[in-house]
């Protein structure tokens, strides 16, 4: 096989790994609340082309320039084009825990404060500090239209619009957000979200539809998932198989062109 041949085998095998990566991380939080499901992207890519900026690991090593004179410029490889994120809706499970909130709207976030600034999330499995504030359960905060949400009271009911009443009197809103641009968000750990771009920051969402006493789970199809998993099993096996292929009629070639 020419060196053009075994550069793009090589390119698949590091791709199929990539996918491994997402499904096993996805399998993995199948049981995360708010889990929203990684979704990488690939395509086929001409190495050194145009001289773009090379910021994977892919990317850096298709373009070793001391690889050029072996497989020239513009062989195609398969490359990562982006780690997608499924925003699909989990489903709403019942926990009867009145700490659980489980957002209806698909576009609504939860707004948390962490150390590192404001953070959104889907996960509303949340819990009473010491203190009575409402945190996640990392212990961060979960904010209020009005500020943080402090509890102080044996009865806590939050209406399907997000205002939260103690002992029958409202003593705050959730604050819940959109963002212009959903797509856009980062994917952070702990289920939480960023947006990185200025023009989409986040705005009150309107018409909130919240469900207390449930959660949203994972949107992660486990027999899905493993369907992937299998296919890409069977691919990167496949590809192994042709790169040994490859490799023993180099060997018989350099042999008979011992004799």
């Amino acid at each position: 096989m020419n060196p053009q041949g075994i550069y793009t085998l090589v390119s698949q095998g590091k791709a199929l790994e990539r996918k491994m990566e997402a499904v096993a991380n996805n399998l993995s939080n199948t049981d995360t609340v708010g889990y929203k499901a990684d979704q990488p992207t690939f395509e086929t890519i001409l190495s050194k082309a145009y001289g773009v900026a090379r910021e994977s690991d892919e990317e850096i090593f298709f373009s070793h320039d001391h690889l050029a004179p072996y497989t020239g410029i513009g062989t195609p490889y398969v490359g990562v084009a982006g780690m997608g994120i499924n925003y699909a809706e989990g489903r709403v499970v019942n926990t009867n825990n009145k700490m659980d909130f489980a957002l209806v709207n698909r576009e609504g976030y939860f707004s948390v404060n962490t150390p590192q600034g404001e953070r959104f999330t889907r996960a509303g499995n949340f819990r009473l500090a010491t203190d009575n504030r409402l945190i996640t359960a990392e212990g961060f905060q979960v904010n209020g239209k009005e500020g943080p949400l402090t509890l102080n009271g044996t009865d806590v009911e939050v209406t399907e619009d997000g205002s939260v009443l103690v002992d029958g009197e409202r003593v705050g809103g959730m604050k819940i957000v959109t963002f212009p641009f959903p797509e856009r968000l980062q994917k952070l750990g702990n289920s939480m979200f960023a947006p990185v771009d200025a023009d989409n920051s986040p705005r009150i969402l309107e018409n909130v539809q919240m469900v207390q006493g449930a959660v949203e789970s994972s949107n992660v199809d486990a027999v899905k998932e493993m369907v992937s998993m299998i296919a890409a099993n069977r691919a990167y096996t496949s590809m192994q198989r042709a790169l040994q292929t490859a490799d023993a009629m180099n060997e018989s070639a350099v042999s008979l062109a011992q004799i």
